[in-house]
């Protein structure tokens, strides 16, 4: 997937996994890990323990040295935090549309991240985000019909611009604050997971 975010987001990204992909290496060179001198079959032994522990310190938020494993586990975090981690009702058909959802909003975005998330975290994040959203995805689709000629903005507007607007966009903009669109959430597990990675660097940095 391609993750729509805010600017300078892909750089402050990139300086972190490089902290994150160093440390990993440096935990990797612990004595414990070493197989020099060591049989075959023993050093093979070693290797294995040793992917088992950069598995089990991915999969607990210890070492985020790749953008799918940070992303992902900031995926999670919002899920928790919003309540969204359990299971839902599949997600329809429609829901699947390379289409942008109706209500959704892309501008104000101009970086780019590419991740690669599990499928069923996916299906999780698609089948919340449709399960809360779908009535105001309906009525929106019903205002786009009675509306043909109106065009609402791609861009969130702040409480002092709803407050200006009147008529179909008042509408518009009431029934669209009520999607939170797949979109949304990668946003805000990267985000989370930027930020995750910011403690990790400030935690090794203090503990040299």
């Amino acid at each position: 997937m391609t993750i729509a975010a805010e600017c300078g987001t892909q750089a402050r990204l990139k300086e972190l996994l490089e902290a994150e992909k160093s440390r990993a290496a440096v935990l990797s060179s612990a004595p414990q890990w070493g197989t020099y001198g060591l049989p075959r079959g023993a050093a093979a032994g070693v290797r294995a323990r040793w992917r088992r522990e950069h598995q089990r310190l991915r999969a607990e938020g210890l070492l985020l040295d790749t953008g799918d494993v940070l992303v992902e586990f900031g995926v999670l975090e919002e899920l928790r935090a919003r309540g969204w981690d359990r299971e839902w009702p599949a997600a329809p058909e429609d829901a699947w549309d390379q289409g942008r959802w109706p209500g959704s909003r892309d501008g104000g975005f101009p970086d780019r991240v590419s991740a690669r998330l599990g499928g069923g975290l996916v299906e999780r994040t698609v089948a919340a985000c449709w399960a809360t959203s779908c009535e105001a995805i309906a009525a929106l689709r019903r205002w786009r019909d009675d509306n043909p000629g109106i065009t609402p903005p791609r861009v969130r507007v702040d409480e002092a611009g709803r407050e200006q607007l009147v008529g179909p966009l008042a509408e518009y903009e009431r029934l669209s604050a009520r999607v939170t669109t797949t979109g949304e959430i990668w946003r805000a597990g990267l985000a989370r997971g930027i930020a995750h990675a910011e403690r990790l660097a400030r935690e090794n940095a203090a503990g040299q």
